[in-house]
Parts: structure tokens; C-alpha cells; sequence
């Protein structure tokens, strides 16, 4: 368990105040803390104090301090708390268990000794005092009692969860229930009882576990603890019983109790708390607080761990078996969950998160957090479906079987079979209204889909079985249990009475059922009313409303919520609810009260009447004769007042006993109405039979009187029925009157007294029943008379018909309408007048609703017209469709027409109806149906057949353009297929953004564009962020490469790489694996490269992309490398731009001589030097050679020989400054580093020497022979034979090579003697005879000029190849200004030479800044140079074909610098007119003719469109960034192309950073012929704030859907710019050749206009197009207008 401080609730004090206890309440609302000032602080959960009282001692009289608080503690309930004092007493106080009591004194205790523990019982608490009693303090009863006694001191008191208490004493004895346990051999101050376990400790350090049971000591437990502080002072166990806190000095103990008896105690280091004086842990067990000596009270919270559930429900592990739910809307307490059986692993919450399934190996622990229930339940495995909240129940159902769980209760109820487990076919209640003292917990399900069961949960028996006719949908319970209602899927509703099984359909149409709560009413809705049962036990009683097209969406509130009509809701009658509860339950006084209790201004009588109803049903005669007078029913009242006063008569005066008597009886039967039993209670119960036939009287029921007197006495029958006719005649019934003359035999007499009265009817049936009267013509006369007059018209014709007068009859018939007769009759006597009676039938049938009957009578009287309306009329269509096909006339039946076809598209007999609204010419009107019908194909069909093509569209495109917006895409789309119109198809799906259909169409209908179009879904999935969708297009497409592009721009390596395993060859999968590790951390891309088997692959390319840290990775993960090869590398990477830092790769990777070498090729020898001296001392004198060779380059003779001497190689110091002819120098030298020399150089020779070195370099080649050949006679003398020979040698060479005539043969004899003084006279010979051979030699006839030609060419070769050493020395030791200076004709070469040295010798990058007009320094030190030698000295013409590759290549880098500086003009323009003049290849002057035309607005942006195909020879990212500003220049109108260039630059300016233009996408340039393999810079030149900015516009354009993301093509696919191959351009704009063009001298054109245009802002001074059309001249020639 982890402990972590929560809050300090008291700061410790500087004195010794201890606390003396703390106590939470097991509610966990309130912690109180007793203080040494006896006073008691109520904190709340959240540490807030709340309250605070002080305690009063158990004698006033002794005084507010005579006493301490030794203990506290709260009550099981948490209302109760107890406080124990030193004076003897325990006071119990009344806090209550929530904020909202009042503090009040309830018990008070006083005891024999003063109480030293006090712990919590089942009706108050547990004490222990000094004395050595164990006390049961009980708060209902107010008494205390003596459990046991020990006679010591009680030191110590501990309870177990089953209430057993234990108690240790000062004596070291234990007690368990009374019972010695054993003896401890110290006071026991600390006791914790944890079934089976006891532990004990004391001042020894030292925890002993017992078996609780028999005492036996299982282990002694002493952990670690200072020796001076190894008293235990208090302990506490959870309330799990898990966990224990022992209190010891600074802190506490913490240990888990094992069921095997092991503690594993762990120290919990508080410092500065003294010792904890008392320990307490919250009812939860998520808080433990402290009380220190000082005074202090801490709060630390203890959790295993702690999670929360969506931000709903926290879930604190408390222990391994406890955990604690906690709403965060605070809307429920804290919910404790606890398993009894194994530790909890899984929480789940369900139902909204009120629910909650915690698991356990074993069990199941079901937890309602509203109601604050759980229920564990046995529950091995899986796969369960949960309904958390059915009924206040939860349903699990497994393999078929459904278990139902009350919340609460640790078992399962009971187990049923069933498959259909939709909570709305299961409906569970338990003990929602069940009466006091009684189970009501009853399950319904269904069986199948039409039977349905109800189990009783309390003793698992079927209550039945129902099958229904249709299946069933849904079912609940009311709240008692007692009914069920049902829907079926026929939407009828039925109730279902449990108790006798009578099932009832009460509605049908039903979509909305719900029981109201607390009541037996129910509320349904169907299409047009609401139905309102109040009593569910009375089916046929329901109210109904309207619902105003709204649908019921709450039952709440004694009111019925409805959603979109305009009712807002529907009120009920909370009156009658309520009485119909109480009514329910049998109350009947209660209702009375009930009624008499509401305001008069509620509507009462339908509650009284019904009361009355239920009063007389139980013979209550008061109470319903109290109902009526409350409805003001005076009759019923006063009736049933007579009854009481009968009641009373007859009971003498006791009325309930009167209610028995047969008379009251008889009453009641006539108040109900049930006369028959009134005449039973009279006739045999009273044997009054009198006053039954007065009762028959008084209700005017003759018949049951005489039918009663006849069968008692026979006598006074006739005087009733004397009185009857009397009293029919009286009251003018004659019709009764006859009736009874009639049924006595008088029909003649009936007869004349029904013609008086007008019952002419009456008295013509009496005739028909009797023949014989029919020959009594006055008689008869009188009843046809009177049956005419009356109209009787069909009782006429068959008294005319018996007479014999048919025609008559026929007549009267029609007239009565009886035509069946009439017809029947005719046909016999009249023929002629059949067809007339057959139409009147025909219309009359019409007329009275019974069309069906018409019909064929209308088509026998030939009106087929009117026998078509009403076969129409009566829904016989078929019929009617009969009937149509034989009416020629089709536009007299066009509304007939169009009423038959009316039903058969109702019934979805399109063809019959087409075929009739086509027959009567409504073509537009079937089409129109079909529409409607969303039938578009047929419609198309008919309106393609039957209309013409304006109607058809005219129809049908608002009709697509409605389909469109209203979302129906395949409709709009059959249309516009139908039309011929498939574009605007898959225009709408484009528009959708519905890319399948889109496709589908352009596959049908464009199948040529259908590569295009995926690609161009693609792209616009990328943009909108959908990359999955988008990959899949790219993939149809074949662009794999943009998928993977798609998803590396995105970061998402994970789905590029699978792109690429799937689609793309192996070398690119691996390319994509190295660039997802080079966007990761350096151990994460190891790992990923070497899982991938690409671990020495990676280190290959860590090396090349100078991902170093990724390398020194995979070296330890089989990279094939070693750290100090990484380190080597890494130094060589870095020694280019940044040596300091590759001077320190270099010594890490142990490489000195590496970073010494590094020094020296940058020329930084004293760095080299300092170096090579502290980390390679071997390489000192290299160091300092080479520092030397480069201060003799630069001509810094001074360095050089310094460093020289350093690296003790004065010799060849002095051999330099020999070659160099300084001889003064190298004698100096000789004379102090070469003092042991073999010979010295004597101080005369130098000066000579010099001499003859100035008289050589300007031409006096005799004069330098002679001083040569003096130095060499003072050398000799002064005994410097070798330096007196290599001077005669000199002399000789030069003479050889330089002299001629007379001075050649003086310069022979001269050198002849001065070897012969030397010693080497045979030299000299030799020499003087090779010095006069030509001489000698020549023929006296030869000419002057010929004899001196040959000479003069040598020596002028000699000159030339002396001059050209000279010159290449200069340039050796980077005297290129010398060298330029005394090159002369050679200028030109050098100025190459020089120029590739600069280029050479400064990195590309160097001083580069696109934004910038100023040229880098390099590239302007080029320029002049080139400038210089090539232009102004007109020196371009002397290029020798040698040099034209030199010329061509520095071209060529000058092309890719300057296009590096695009802003710089100045510098442009003086580049192009070197390149014109230095002969370089033709495409790079287009090139830089197209960079100068950047800066010409008039066409900038024809340029810019052009200048891309360069990018092979200019660097790339540059030119399309100055492209694409170019463009963009132009507005909205160029956004679209200058979004598809600077986002291409984007893409190169990270290829060249991370070196992968090989994976760069030219997808989108297909249409265009720019370069597929760009040029690079070693890094991005577009960079810093240029390049933020770039990025912030390309993605808010990427964001606008209105703009294009692809370059504009013509109709043939092309881009604008676009040059097919071999086909020449335009020289100014770079675009294809027009039909007007201007033709220059070399060939050359020019697109007319633009050159025009340029011409004239030339002429109109602007000077930038000036210097483009004079560069142009100079490169094509002038033009040609001619040929214009």
C-alpha cells in the first residue's frame, strides 16, 4: 500500500500538547480529534473543520481541568459519539450522522475507574478501565454492565468484525470474551485483533501474532527501530482488516496481514512528529490520520493505486480486496465495495456509469452506486451479458440461462432458460409496492417469441405461461406485480391479469407504453391521441387527447412531455391518481378522507360516484350515502337515507343489523336496478309478493306484474290487465294497445286501432299475417290509403302487388327503393321499364355509399361513364380497368384515368398504371409518378419515349439539382446518365466529396482519365487530413511513392512503411525505414533499424547523414562499426564547417594525427601546431614543414624559415632561397644553422649573385654571365669549390641558352678558364667546344637574317618555357595577382586557372543569401577576375582550344553560383557576358538568359514558368522559389501554379537537407518538361525567414478548397511551357516558338511580342530590359528584322 500526505489538519506545537484521540465516524463524514484542552474538533472528508464543542466534567464542582479526555470513539450508526474521561464517566453526545443535528448530551456513564479504551457496540460501546473491568455501555437502555474483570489495569481493548472482544492488561494478562488467552511478559500497549489472528506489542519493539483461538504464538515479528524508540504508543486496523498501523516515534508502522499469520511491516518516515499518540483509519480505508505528542494531526491518504473512469467515477484501490468508488459529481456518496472471498482485479462500470462489475477470481460483485448496494454472487468464467438496471435488479444471462440478482443480497434469486434477452422483453419488481411484511419479486420474460412467463423470485415457482398470437416486442410488470402489459409487433396492447390470467387488447396503434410510477395508471400514444388508463385494473376506462403530432419523450412530474408537435405536454390528474391508489389498496374511509381533504376547486365528483359504487359493492350504505350528498345526488341520497331509516326500523334501531333484513335488501336490488332480485327479496325472502308487483307498477313493468301475479294469484290478473290497457290508452301508447288486442286474438280490432292511431304499418303487416283480411276491401282501402299517405311506399307496392296491380307495385317499389323487387317484378309484367329502373338503381346504390353494388347496374342501363366512377368509388379497379379499355372517348375519363392509375401506384402496379395515364395522353403526369416514386430509370424511359428531349430536361434537371441538395447523389446521378450528361455526375460527386462513385463514373464514361482522377482524389484526401482513403487512391494509381511521400510529410511512419513493404521495392523500403529513424530519437531509430535487419545498412547512413548519435547506437546493436570509427567520421563531417568541434570528434575517436591533418588543410598551422605538440608529438615537425611550404607559397620567406629552423631542416632552407637566387638569404642561413657545412659561402659570392639574378630577369644575359663566372672565381678563392662550380655551371647554362656571336665565344674562353682554375679543365674544354660548335660551324655565304632566325626562335622557345616556370611557381605559392600581372598573352589561361582555384577553394554555400542583392565574396572575386582578363583586356578571342574544357567548366560553376544570388542583377549580367564570351554551351547561357529575365516584369512571369527545366544545371530549390514569387506575383490568378512550385520547393529544400532527392515526387510535372534530376546544394539555400514564410503561405493555401492544387494543361495534357524535344524556344521568355517571331543572326528566335514589348520599356529608359536585349545581341547577333 502507498501512503501519500494529504493535509495537515492541527500544526504541531513547540510544547508538549498531545492529542489525546481521534476517531472517524464509519460514514465516513466526520473525523473527530480530542485536544488537551479537553475540547472535541469536528472535521469533515475533506479536512475542513466544522465544528467544535467542549466537554464538561462529571462534577461541576471539581472544576472545568480536573479531568482529561482519555478516549473517543463513534457510534456503528455514526450518530452517536462516546467520550472518555479520567473522571470516571463516559458522556455519549448526539452529533448525528450528517452536518445538519444539533449536538445534545444522550447518555451518560459513570464507572468505577476511570476509562482508558472505548470502542464501538451494537447499541453503544465497549470500555475498558483502571480498575480492570470490561464494560457494555448501552445507549438505548442507559445502563452499564460488567462483561469481565481482571483486576488490573486495562492498557488495551480490540474488537473483531463479529463483535469478540479482547482485552490486555498492565499485568501482561490477554483476555478473549472473559476468557484468559494467555500471558504476555510485558504490559501489552498496542492490540490489534484480526481474525484468526491476534496481534500483540509492547515496549520491547517487538509484534507477537496468536492464534486468537487457542493462543498459540505463531511468530515474533521485530522490525527495525531505534533502540531508545522501540515503544509501540497506539495501532489501528483497517477496516478491511488487511492492512495495520502501529504508532511509533516519528512516524508509523505499516504492515499487510497475510492469511497465513505474516506481517510484512514497512517504516513510514515523518520527521518531526514525536510519537503518534493515536491512529485512526476513515470508514473507507483510504485515510489514515495521526495525532502526534505535539499536537499535531495529519491526514495521509493510502491507496494501492487510484484511476478514474471517463471523467465520471474515481476508483481507489484501497487494499487488494477493497476498492472505492467516488461520483466526481459528488450526486451519490462514496460506494465501498469489499469481496469476502479473493482479491478484486477488474472494475467495470455500466449503465451509465451508476453501475459498476468488479470481479474476483471467484466471484461476481455487482454494485448499485446510487442506491449504495452490492451483491457478491459465486461466478466462475466469462462471456456474460449484464443488464445492470432491471427493476432494481441486475440480469445476467450466459449459455441460455438468465440470473436474476437483487442489489444487496449476496445470491442469486433464481435462474431461468431463456434466449430473449432484450431488457425490453424482461421486466423484473421487487417489493416496489408490495404490502407491509410481505415478498412481491416477480420475473416476466418470454419463453419464445409469443409465450410469455412470470416466475415468482421468492420461492422460484412459474406463476404461468401466455401464449399470444403475434410476437411479442414488449412487456413490464406493474409496480405490485399484479398486471403485465404487453405490445406486440402488430403495435396492439394488451394487459394481462396475473391473479386470475385474464388477458385484454386495450389499444391498438400503440408506439409509445409506460406504467405511471407509483400508481397502477398507464400512458400510451398512438398516431393521434394519448391514452391515459388511471387505473390499470380498469381496461375499459380511458381517457384520450390530443397530441398535437408531438411524440411523448417524458412521463414525469404528474405530467406527460411531448417533443415536436404543439402540445408541449398533457397534465394528468394527480387527484385521481392518488384516489385510485388508495383505492387500490381497499381504504375506503381513507379515500373519503382523501376527497374530503382537497380544495372544492378540483373537480371531485367521478371519485365520489365511484367511491359510492365501491361503498355499495361492501354494503357501506352511510359512507355512499355520504358520496352522493358530496356530488349533490339528492335522490340517491335521499333513497338511500330511507334505506337506513328501514334499516334501523328493522334492525330496532341497530342499522347494521338492520341491513340484513330482506326489505333493505329488496331496497338495495331496486337502487342498483336489478329489479329480478328485489322480486326474489319480496316473493321468498320477505313472502311479501304485494309489494314486488308494486314494485313492477311503480317502474311501469306491466308485464312482469301480470307474468307475477298469474302465476301467484290468478284473480287479480285480469283487474292488471284491465288496468295495463287503461293505462296504455291514457298515456296514448296505442300502438302497444293494439299489440296487446293482437296477442289476446282481435287482429281485426288491433287492425282499425292501428289505422286510427297512424301506425299504418303496424297494421298493413297484420294484413300480410292474415290473408283472410285482405278480402275486407274497406279495410284494406283504409290501410293502402293511409300507407300512401305515410309513404310506406314498399308495404304499398306489395298490398298493390297483392291486388294484382303490378304496375303499381313496380312503381311503389322504385319509389321505396326496393329496385330488387321493382326490377324483378318489371321484367314479368313491364320490360320496357327495366333499363330505366336498372340506371335509377344503379344511381341510388351510388348515392347511398354502395358503389360495388352499382356497377353492373349501370352497365346494364348503358352509362359506362358513371359505372367507371363507381367502380372507381367502390375500389374495384380491376373492374374499372375493364371498363376503361372498352370507352373509346379516352379525354371524357381523364380524371377517371388518373384516380385508377392513382391506385395502382399505390400499389406498385406501375406497368398497368403507365399503360393507363399513357392511353388517356397524361405522359407527364406518369413520369412525374414515377419521379415521385423514385422510379428515375422508368421515368427517364417513358419521357425518353413519349416526351421530347426540352421536356425531359426540363423535368428532370430541377429534379436532380433538388436530389442534389437534398443529399440523394445515385438519384441525381441516374438522371444526369439518362440525359447523356455524365460530367455534371461526376462533377456532383467531386463536389460531395464522394470519391468512389466519382470514380465509378469516370471508369464508365472517361475511362482514359481515370489514372488522373485517382490521383487527383487522392491529393485531395491528403489535404483534408483523411491519409488512410488517400493512400488507397495513390495505390489504384500506381503512386506509391506519393503515398509514402503523404505519409512521411505526416509523420506517420508506421503506414509508410507498410505502404512500402506492400507496393514498393526493397531498396525503398529501406530508404523509408532509414528516414523514419532519422525523424526519431537516437536509441528508438537504432532499435527500429536493427529489429528491421538493417542494423549495418543504418550505420552506413547514420554515417552519410551525419546522424552520429544514431550511429554510436548501432554500433552496440551489430551496425558493423565501432564508436571510434563514428567518432572519426563524425570528425570528418564537421571538419568542414565546423573544425573546433571536429577537432574534438577527432581526439574522442583517438585519431590526433587526423585533426593535426585537418588543421594543416585549412591552413591553420598554429592551430595544427599547438595540437600536434599537446596529442601528437611525432607529428611536430611535419606541422611545422608544412606551415613552412605554405609561408614560402604565400611569400612569407621570413615564416617559412622560422618554422624550417624549428623542424631542424636549415638545409633546405638554404636550398630555397638558392632556387630562389637569394643568396645573401641562404649564406645568412648556412652561416648560423650550418656551421659544420663541408664549405661555406664566402660574403663576396651572394651580392654577385644577386647582381647577375636583376641582369637576367631584365634580358642582359652577358652582363649575368659575367658576374656568374666573377662569383664563381671569389667563391674559389675563398675555398667554396662546390658553390664556385655550381656558378660557372649557371654562367654556362645561360650562355648556352641566352648568348650568341661574340658574346657566346668571350662567355666559352671565360668559362673555359674558370673550370680549368676549378680543376676541371677537361669540363671546360668540353664546354668551351659545346659553346663554339655553331659558331665554328657556319658557312661564310649564309645571310644575316637566316643566321640569326633559327637562334632567335630558340631562344625565344627558351624565353617562353623560362616564363612559364616562373609563371606556374607563382602560382605554386598563390601569387595569383603576380602571376595575372606577368602573364601577359597567358592571361586569360590563369584567369581560368584562378577562377577554379576560388571556386575550389570556397564552399558553394559560402556568403549565399537569396533575399540579398550582394554578391558572396568569392563569386564577385570570380567575376572581376573573369572580368577583367576575358572582357576588358579582350582577351576572350585568345582562349587556346586547351583551355575551351576549362572554360566551359568554370562557366558552368559560375552559372550554378550566381544562380545562387538570383536578386544580385549586376551580377547576372556580367555573368552572362562572360559565359557569351568565354564560349560556354548553350543551355547554360538559356539559363542565365531566363535568370536576368526574372528581373524584366514585363515577362518575369513567362520566365518563371520556363526557368524550372534548368534546374539540372542551376541550383534547384532556388529556381523554383524565385519561380514560384514570381507567379505569385501575378494574384489569385497564378496562386494555383505558384502553390504546385513553392510546395515543390518545400520538398527539394528538405531533400537537400536530408540528402533524399532520389524519393523526391514528380507527379504533378508529368504535364511539363523540367528537369527530373535537380541540383542540389550541399544544404537548402532557401532558409530562415524566406523559408518560414514559404511554409506558413503553402499551407494556408492547402487549406483553401477553391484553389487547384495542380499545374493548368491545355487540351492536349501540357503545361504552357512545355517544349517537346529537339523543338527550339523563344530566347527571351523560354516558351515554345510562336507564329510571330524575330529571327537573329546565329539562328535564333524570339517570340515577336514579348520581344516587343521588352523593346519598348527598353527604349522607355527602364535599364534592366536595356542590358538583356544588349546581352541577347551579343549572344545571337543582331535582329534579323527582315525576317519578322
Amino acid at each position: 500500500m502507498r501512503f501519500k500526505y494529504l493535509k495537515t489538519l492541527l500544526e504541531s506545537q513547540e510544547t508538549d500538547q498531545p492529542i489525546a484521540d481521534i476517531s472517524w465516524s464509519p460514514n465516513n463524514v466526520k473525523l473527530a480529534v480530542a485536544t488537551c484542552d479537553r475540547l472535541i474538533l469536528l472535521f469533515d472528508r475533506d479536512g475542513i473543520r466544522r465544528d467544535k464543542f467542549s466537554t464538561k466534567p462529571a462534577d461541576s464542582a471539581a472544576g472545568k481541568k480536573s479531568y482529561i479526555i482519555t478516549r473517543i470513539a463513534f457510534s456503528e450508526n455514526s450518530e452517536l459519539l462516546g467520550v472518555a474521561q479520567s473522571d470516571n464517566m463516559v458522556f455519549v453526545y448526539r452529533v448525528g450522522a450528517d452536518w445538519s443535528g444539533k449536538k445534545v448530551i444522550c447518555n451518560k456513564f459513570p464507572l468505577t475507574g476511570a476509562p482508558m479504551h472505548l470502542l464501538p457496540a451494537e447499541n453503544g460501546f465497549f470500555t475498558g478501565t483502571t480498575d480492570g473491568k470490561i464494560r457494555q455501555l448501552d445507549c438505548k437502555s442507559n445502563k452499564s454492565s460488567s462483561l469481565w474483570s481482571a483486576g488490573t489495569c486495562c492498557v488495551s481493548l480490540a474488537r473483531s468484525s463479529d463483535a469478540t472482544v479482547a482485552s490486555g492488561h498492565v499485568d501482561g494478562t490477554i483476555y478473549l470474551n472473559g476468557r484468559l488467552l494467555l500471558r504476555y511478559a510485558l504490559p501489552p500497549t498496542v492490540l490489534v485483533f484480526i481474525p484468526p489472528y491476534l496481534l500483540v506489542g509492547s515496549c520491547d519493539g517487538r509484534i507477537a501474532v496468536y492464534e486468537a483461538a487457542r493462543g498459540a504464538l505463531l511468530r515474533n515479528i521485530e522490525p527495525t527501530l531505534p533502540p531508545d524508540r522501540k515503544d509501540f504508543v497506539a495501532a489501528a486496523a483497517s477496516p478491511s482488516g488487511q492492512t495495520v498501523a502501529l504508532g511509533v516515534f516519528d512516524g508509523c508502522l505499516i504492515g499487510e496481514v497475510k492469511e497465513s499469520g505474516t506481517v510484512e511491516l514497512s517504516p513510514l518516515d515523518i520527521g518531526s512528529l514525536y510519537a503518534a499518540r493515536a491512529l485512526a483509519w476513515s470508514g473507507d480505508g483510504t485515510q489514515l490520520a495521526l495525532a502526534s505528542q505535539t499536537g499535531a494531526v495529519i491526514v495521509l491518504e493510502a491507496v494501492l493505486r487510484c484511476w478514474v473512469w471517463r471523467d465520471s467515477v474515481s476508483v481507489q484501490h484501497v487494499s487488494a480486496r477493497r476498492v472505492l468508488l467516488t461520483r466526481l459529481a459528488r450526486d451519490a456518496p462514496p460506494l465501498t465495495v469489499t469481496s469476502n472471498y479473493a482479491d478484486i482485479h477488474t472494475v467495470k462500470f455500466i449503465g451509465n456509469d451508476w453501475y459498476a462489475v468488479c470481479r474476483t477470481a471467484s466471484t461476481l460483485i455487482l454494485c448499485d452506486i446510487a442506491r449504495g448496494l452490492t451483491s457478491e454472487i459465486s461466478w466462475a468464467g466469462s462471456g456474460e451479458r449484464i443488464y445492470a438496471a432491471v427493476g432494481g435488479a441486475c440480469l445476467l444471462h450466459r449459455a441460455g440461462e438468465l440470473s436474476v440478482v437483487e442489489y444487496g443480497l449476496d445470491r442469486v434469486l433464481h435462474t431461468v432458460r431463456t434466449e430473449r434477452v432484450n431488457p425490453h422483453v424482461l421486466s423484473v419488481r421487487i417489493n416496489e409496492r408490495s404490502e407491509v411484511g410481505a415478498d412481491r419479486k416477480h420475473l416476466a420474460y418470454l419463453l419464445d417469441r409469443q409465450t410469455l412467463a412470470v416466475v415468482d423470485l421468492v420461492t422460484g415457482t412459474q406463476l404461468g405461461q401466455w401464449w399470444h398470437e403475434t410476437r411479442i416486442d414488449w412487456l413490464e410488470l406493474n409496480e405490485s406485480g399484479h398486471l403485465l402489459l404487453f405490445r406486440d409487433t402488430r403495435r396492439r396492447l394488451a394487459l394481462l391479469t396475473l391473479d386470475n390470467g385474464d388477458k385484454e387488447i386495450i389499444a391498438s396503434g400503440v408506439s409509445f407504453v409506460q406504467w405511471i410510477e407509483n400508481s397502477d395508471a398507464i400512458v400510451a400514444q398512438t398516431p393521434t391521441h394519448l391514452l391515459i388508463w388511471y387505473s390499470g385494473w380498469e381496461a375499459s376506462c380511458v381517457e384520450m387527447c390530443e397530441c398535437g403530432g408531438g411524440a411523448v419523450a417524458d412521463v414525469s412530474d404528474m405530467r406527460v412531455s411531448l417533443d415536436g408537435g404543439t402540445v408541449p405536454y398533457v397534465q394528468l390528474d394527480e387527484h385521481r391518481l392518488a384516489f385510485n391508489n388508495a383505492l387500490r389498496s381497499g381504504d375506503l374511509s381513507g379515500c373519503a378522507h382523501y376527497l374530503d381533504s382537497v380544495s372544492n376547486s378540483a373537480d371531485l365528483a367521478p371519485f365520489w360516484r365511484q367511491l359510492a359504487e365501491r361503498a355499495l359493492a361492501k354494503q357501506d350504505i352511510q359512507l355512499a350515502a355520504k358520496c352522493y350528498r358530496g356530488v349533490g345526488d339528492d335522490a340517491r341520497t335521499y333513497y338511500l337515507d330511507a334505506v337506513l331509516e328501514l334499516a334501523s326500523v328493522e334492525g330496532h334501531g341497530d342499522i347494521n343489523a338492520g341491513l340484513n333484513s330482506p326489505l333493505v335488501q329488496a331496497r338495495l336490488a331496486i337502487f342498483s336496478g336489478d329489479l329480478t332480485t328485489a322480486e326474489e327479496w319480496y316473493t321468498k325472502k320477505a313472502s311479501k309478493p304485494e309489494l314486488a308487483i308494486s314494485m313492477y307498477k311503480q317502474f311501469n313493468k306491466w308485464t312482469e306484474a301480470i307474468a307475477l301475479a298469474e302465476r301467484l294469484d290468478r284473480t287479480a290478473a285480469g283487474a292488471l290487465k284491465q288496468q295495463y290497457m287503461d293505462y296504455l290508452n291514457s298515456t296514448g301508447r296505442v300502438g302497444e294497445a293494439g299489440a296487446v288486442l293482437a296477442a289476446s286474438g282481435d287482429v281485426v280490432k288491433a287492425v282499425r286501432v292501428w289505422v286510427r292511431a297512424g301506425r299504418a304499418r303496424r297494421a298493413a303487416a297484420a294484413l300480410l299475417q292474415h290473408p283472410a283480411l285482405l278480402r275486407d276491401d274497406e279495410l284494406l282501402h283504409a290501410v293502402h290509403d293511409r300507407l300512401v299517405q305515410e309513404e310506406w311506399w314498399e308495404m304499398a307496392g306489395e298490398i298493390s302487388e297483392r291486388r294484382g296491380d303490378n304496375k303499381t307495385a313496380v312503381e311503389y317499389y322504385a319509389k321505396g327503393n326496393n329496385y330488387a323487387r321493382a326490377v324483378q317484378l318489371a321484367r314479368e309484367s313491364c320490360p320496357g321499364e327495366v333499363t330505366r329502373l336498372e340506371g335509377e338503381w344503379g344511381a341510388w346504390l351510388v348515392a347511398n355509399r354502395r358503389a360495388a353494388a352499382a356497377v353492373p347496374h349501370l352497365i346494364e342501363a348503358g352509362r359506362t361513364r358513371e359505372a367507371l366512377a363507381a367502380a372507381i368509388k367502390a375500389h374495384h379497379y380491376k373492374k374499372a380497368l375493364q371498363i376503361v379499355q372498352v370507352i373509346d372517348d379516352k379525354d371524357s375519363i381523364k380524371e377517371e384515368c388518373e384516380q385508377l392509375a392513382e391506385h395502382f401506384i399505390s400499389t406498385q402496379e406501375w406497368e398497368t398504371a403507365e399503360r393507363v395515364l399513357i392511353s388517356c395522353g397524361m405522359v407527364e403526369r406518369c413520369v412525374r409518378a414515377y419521379n415521385n416514386a423514385g422510379k428515375i430509370s422508368e421515368g427517364l424511359r417513358v419521357a425518353t419515349a413519349h416526351l421530347s428531349e426540352d421536356q425531359t430536361r426540363e423535368i428532370y434537371l430541377p429534379l436532380a439539382q433538388q436530389f442534389r441538395e437534398e443529399g440523394q447523389l445515385r438519384k441525381a446521378e441516374q438522371i444526369y446518365i439518362g440525359l447523356g450528361d455524365p460530367d455534371d455526375a461526376i462533377s456532383m460527386y467531386k463536389e460531395a466529396s464522394q470519391y468512389e462513385a466519382m470514380l465509378r463514373l469516370v471508369a464508365a464514361h472517361r475511362s482514359s482519365l481515370v489514372e488522373a482522377t485517382r490521383r487527383h482524389v487522392a491529393q485531395a484526401l491528403h489535404a483534408s487530413g483523411d491519409l488512410r482513403a488517400a493512400e488507397n487512391y495513390y495505390i489504384q494509381a500506381g503512386d506509391w511513392k506519393s503515398a509514402i511521400q503523404m505519409y512521411r510529410a505526416a509523420g506517420q511512419w508506421e503506414s509508410a512503411e507498410r505502404v512500402s513493404r506492400a507496393h514498393a521495392p526493397a531498396a525503398v523500403q529501406q530508404q523509408t525505414a532509414l528516414q523514419w529513424a532519422a525523424a526519431l530519437p537516437a536509441p528508438a531509430a537504432a532499435r527500429l533499424l536493427a529489429a528491421r535487419g538493417l542494423a549495418a545498412l543504418g550505420a552506413r547512413w547514420a554515417l552519410q547523414a551525419q546522424r552520429w548519435d544514431i550511429a554510436m547506437e548501432l554500433s552496440e546493436l551489430g551496425g558493423g562499426i565501432t564508436k571510434r570509427e563514428v567518432a572519426r567520421h563524425e570528425a570528418s563531417a564537421l571538419a568542414e564547417e565546423q573544425p573546433e568541434e571536429a577537432e574534438v570528434a577527432f581526439l574522442r575517436a583517438s585519431a590526433p594525427e587526423d585533426a593535426v591533418r585537418m588543421w594543416l588543410s585549412k591552413g591553420h598551422h598554429q592551430r595544427a601546431l599547438v595540437l600536434a605538440e599537446q596529442h601528437a608529438s611525432h607529428m611536430v615537425e611535419e606541422v611545422l614543414v608544412e606551415g613552412a611550404r605554405a609561408a614560402a607559397e604565400r611569400g612569407d620567406l621570413q615564416q617559412f624559415e622560422t618554422l624550417m629552423i624549428r623542424a631542424n631542416r636549415p638545409r633546405e632552407v638554404v636550398q630555397h632561397y638558392k632556387q630562389m637566387e637569394l643568396w645573401e638569404e641562404a649564406a645568412r642561413v648556412s652561416r648560423e644553422y650550418l656551421p659544420d657545412s663541408a664549405e661555406q659561402v664566402p660574403p663576396a659570392v651572394p651580392p654577385l649573385l644577386q647582381r647577375a639574378a636583376d641582369h637576367a630577369d631584365r634580358g642582359e644575359w652577358w652582363d649575368a654571365v659575367r658576374l656568374l663566372v666573377g662569383a664563381s672565381a671569389a667563391a674559389a678563392s675563398s675555398g667554396a669549390t662546390r658553390l664556385s662550380e655550381r656558378a660557372a655551371l649557371r654562367a654556362a647554362r645561360l650562355a648556352r641558352d641566352r648568348l650568341a656571336g661574340d658574346d657566346r665565344r668571350a662567355a666559352a674562353d671565360m668559362l673555359a678558364e674558370r673550370f680549368d682554375a676549378i680543376g676541371q679543365s677537361e669540363v671546360g674544354e668540353q664546354l668551351r667546344a659545346a659553346l663554339l660548335d655553331g659558331v665554328e660551324d657556319a658557312e661564310p655565304g649564309t645571310s644575316k637574317p637566316y643566321e640569326e632566325e633559327e637562334p632567335v626562335d630558340d631562344v625565344k622557345e627558351q624565353e617562353l618555357d623560362l616564363e612559364r616556370s616562373a609563371l606556374e611557381k607563382l602560382c605554386a605559392a598563390g601569387q595569383w595577382q603576380r602571376c595575372l600581372a606577368h602573364a601577359a598573352s597567358r592571361a586569360p589561361h590563369y584567369a581560368l586557372r584562378y577562377a577554379a582555384h576560388l571556386f575550389n577553394t570556397h564552399a558553394r554555400l559560402e556568403g549565399v543569401d537569396i533575399e540579398s542583392e550582394d554578391t558572396p565574396e568569392a563569386l564577385s572575386q570570380v567575376i572581376d577576375t573573369l572580368r577583367q582578363y576575358l572582357i576588358l583586356d579582350n582577351a576572350a578571342e585568345t582562349i587556346s582550344s586547351s583551355d575551351a574544357n576549362l572554360a566551359k567548366a568554370v562557366c558552368n560553376e559560375l552559372l550554378v553560383r550566381v544562380s545562387m544570388a538570383p536578386k544580385a542583377f549586376s551580377a547576372l549580367k556580367v555573368a552572362a557576358e562572360i559565359m557569351v564570351s568565354a564560349g560556354a554551351e548553350e543551355r547554360a547561357i538559356e539559363a542565365i538568359t531566363l535568370l536576368m529575365g526574372l528581373h524584366v516584369p514585363q515577362i518575369a512571369s513567362k520566365v518563371a514558368r520556363a526557368l524550372p527545366r534548368y534546374t539540372d544545371i542551376i541550383i534547384a530549390d532556388v529556381a523554383f522559389y524565385a519561380s514560384g514569387v514570381a507567379i505569385r506575383e501575378e494574384g489569385s490568378s497564378g496562386a494555383r501554379e505558384a502553390f504546385v512550385i513553392l510546395n515543390h520547393c518545400l520538398d527539394l529544400a528538405e531533400a537537400a537537407d536530408e540528402d533524399n532527392a532520389h524519393l523526391l515526387d514528380y507527379t504533378d510535372f508529368e504535364c511539363t518538361d523540367w528537369a527530373r534530376r535537380p541540383l542540389l546544394a550541399e544544404r537548402s539555400c532557401v532558409r530562415g525567414a524566406a523559408l518560414l514564410a514559404l511554409r506558413d503561405w503553402v499551407l494556408a493555401l492547402s487549406m483553401d478548397r477553391a484553389v487547384e492544387q495542380t499545374l493548368p494543361v491545355d487540351g492536349s495534357g501540357a503545361y504552357e511551357s512545355r517544349a517537346r524535344a529537339g523543338e527550339p524556344c523563344c530566347v527571351l521568355t523560354g516558351y515554345p516558338l510562336a507564329a510571330r517571331l524575330v529571327t537573329f543572326s546565329n539562328g535564333r528566335c524570339a517570340n515577336r511580342e514579348w520581344w516587343s514589348r521588352v523593346s519598348h520599356v527598353a527604349r522607355n529608359g527602364h535599364s534592366i530590359a536595356s542590358a538583356m536585349l544588349q546581352h541577347i545581341t551579343k549572344w545571337c547577333g543582331p535582329a534579323d528584322f527582315s525576317h519578322i
